[in-house]
């Protein structure tokens, strides 16, 4: 895409705004890593809590969602819509993939220098999460990762075979096996997963990379579900807050929920 930057953000704004939401970081309302709706006076949620607090496997601390995909809306169905089994030329016509395409061309160009700036040091590396399911060929997402900075190298995770559906969403960095270890190593590496449900897929490859010897990981996830079957009565309050209706915008910083941040020297 040639766009220039005014030009697509209008084209995110008519074809994303009543689409997409924008993730809310705001103190005992959401998740300070995955951005999920919590109760107050809690800072994380209870899975994002009890990942932290392993001892074995080492989680990434930063996650960025993009959007909120709510079950049942046009989000939430994109999510599954994109990767439906279809030739590459069709999948380009396809509007799920278009959205996708499109919401993640938005943050390489608005926000991926936040990225960098919220971290310990530039980021170096990229990889896109491999199905556990034993999809054959490439995943779709891998195609979506292609509007990402190209100085964020890509490497490869391969994913385990056979794994049992009760295990796939647990923390487990032996899902996950980094082929080249050189390539992650004393790097900042950001994992870009499509869905963000528990964490437990991005979160078992941040695992497997930082004990390859990846420095830092970020987790970039291009959608937090959301589901509003299953809330406690406890979080109605941070769910009804999150799924205010908002017209989605690129201006808001997917790292900070707010203003991005300024590079040191304008500060």
């Amino acid at each position: 895409m040639t766009e220039t930057l005014p030009e697509l953000r209008e084209m995110i704004r008519e074809r994303l705004g009543a689409v997409m939401a924008n993730p809310l970081r705001v103190p005992q309302v959401t998740c300070v890593v995955c951005t999920g709706p919590i109760s107050s006076p809690y800072t994380h949620c209870y899975r994002c809590f009890a990942d932290a607090r392993r001892e074995r496997a080492p989680v990434a601390r930063r996650v960025v969602p993009l959007t909120y995909a709510v079950v049942g809306t046009q989000a939430d169905r994109d999510m599954y819509r994109y990767k439906d089994p279809m030739p590459d030329p069709q999948r380009l016509r396809n509007p799920s993939y278009q959205r996708l395409l499109l919401l993640l061309l938005g943050f390489a160009r608005f926000h991926a220098s936040c990225v960098e700036r919220a971290g310990s040091r530039p980021v170096a590396g990229l990889v896109t999460i491999p199905s556990l399911r034993g999809r054959t060929g490439p995943h779709p997402l891998t195609s979506l990762a292609t509007v990402l900075p190209r100085h964020w190298a890509r490497t490869e995770l391969r994913a385990a075979f056979d794994i049992p559906e009760a295990q796939r969403r647990e923390v487990r960095p032996e899902h996950f096996t980094v082929l080249d270890r050189t390539a992650v190593a004393g790097k900042h590496v950001v994992v870009l997963e499509d869905t963000w449900v528990q964490g437990g897929h991005a979160q078992s490859a941040a695992a497997a990379l930082l004990l390859a010897g990846a420095a830092e990981v970020t987790v970039v996830v291009i959608a937090r579900r959301i589901r509003t079957d299953m809330q406690g009565s406890l979080v109605e309050a941070s769910l009804r807050q999150v799924l205010t209706d908002r017209e989605y915008s690129v201006d808001v910083c997917p790292v900070t929920g707010g203003g991005c941040r300024q590079p040191a020297s304008s500060r």
